[in-house]
């Protein structure tokens, strides 16, 4: 596998996180994560039903995607309360 397909699902990642983002906002940490353990678990159901039953293969990447996204999600808006905490520090 080469460097770029290595990175191409990022790209994806990043663009399904924008999405989400332009719909529901910046959304607060803990909704994140919770949405995230959600999608572990769909990540996780996915590959097991593809691997062990009749699942459809393809949900794993769709479930990747998902998990990969709020991760950028997640990445951003930890840096948006870095830097709010950042600029109220200065403040003072």
């Amino acid at each position: 596998m080469s460097d770029v397909e290595r990175g191409a699902p990022h790209v994806e990642w990043w663009e399904a996180a924008s999405r989400n983002v332009d719909r529901w906002g910046l959304q607060d940490v803990e909704t994140l994560l919770l949405a995230m353990q959600e999608e572990q678990g769909e990540l996780a159901q996915a590959y097991l039903e593809a691997t062990h039953e009749d699942g459809d293969a393809d949900r794993i990447a769709e479930e990747l995607e998902d998990l990969g996204a709020l991760c950028f999600q997640l990445a951003w808006r930890l840096e948006a309360d870095r830097s709010v905490d950042t600029e109220r520090r200065a403040g003072e």
